[in-house]
């Protein structure tokens, strides 16, 4: 058997990027991580629900750049004693910026990489008004993520983007619209109407129920794709999610509160508790 790696070398690891002899216990071998990812495709998205130290970005990265390959990668953490924003987000900074080694030498960092932090936060899934519109305000990054497009842009044509009005992404290829206040519909529609558009426009707009307007953006229609939010957010969490579980307070209303329950995420009628 090929010995590939050792918590030791993981250690030297990450010695040489923070000049720090104990920062992590029992770090993953880089080499470890790179032989195992060899083993899957050069454009595999990469997901590691326990990063610790980050050695499994930092081997995608490093493998990306001896291959060619186009690799992707999501780390998870429960960030515990601030290892993420200390240790985890620290080092692949470094990776990707160049760093020095204790002994003086410089390692050019792997600078055709990104990397963005993004912390969870907790949305009541009741559907009242305030959580619908926080919901899909915090939705924002989850929907760069979805669609690979990061590059934000302060004017959509003539237009200038409105703080909690709506969002412009596009990177030359692919074009974004996150639209949060139901007013700024009418003008989006008007400047869409007179541009030239090579891919349809990517639409999420607000909407309390499943309709993303798609009446209102009929005479531009071919040139958009809608998406209605967050009912596409809270239907995804319908399947997923186990039901709430309510306590009776009266027998006879078991039927009645039941479905309520199955209907706390259903978008076929609005409703819901202020």
């Amino acid at each position: 058997m090929t010995e590939v790696g050792t918590t030791s070398s993981g250690a030297e690891a990450l010695k040489n990027l923070f000049n720090v002899t104990r920062l992590f216990d029992n770090p993953k071998p880089l080499e470890l991580i790179s032989f195992l990812l060899k083993f899957g495709e050069e454009n595999a998205t990469v997901l590691d629900f326990f990063a610790g130290s980050g050695t499994t970005l930092h081997a995608v990265m490093q493998l990306n750049a001896e291959d060619g390959g186009k690799r992707q990668c999501i780390l998870c953490t429960n960030n515990e004693n601030g290892i993420c924003e200390n240790v985890t987000y620290e080092r692949n900074k470094r990776v990707i910026e160049g760093y020095t080694k204790p002994n003086g030498e410089y390692v050019e960092g792997l600078h055709n990489n990104n990397l963005r932090y993004y912390r969870t936060d907790f949305v009541g899934r009741r559907r009242t008004p305030q959580n619908m519109r926080r919901l899909m305000l915090l939705s924002s990054d989850m929907l760069c993520i979805k669609e690979n497009l990061y590059t934000e842009h302060d004017m959509f044509g003539e237009m200038p983007t409105l703080e909690n009005g709506f969002r412009y992404f596009a990177d030359g290829k692919k074009q974004m619209l996150i639209v949060y206040n139901e007013e700024a519909i009418y003008d989006l529609i008007d400047a869409i109407e007179v541009m030239d558009v090579e891919n349809p426009i990517i639409v999420y707009v607000f909407s309390p129920g499943n309709d993303a307007w798609n009446v209102e953006f009929e005479s531009v229609s071919e040139k958009v794709r809608l998406t209605a939010l967050p009912a596409a957010i809270y239907n995804a969490y319908k399947r997923v999610l186990p039901k709430p579980k309510n306590i009776l307070l009266n027998p006879e209303n078991k039927d009645k509160e039941e479905r309520a329950a199955e209907n706390l995420f259903d978008f076929e009628e609005e409703g819901g508790d202020e």
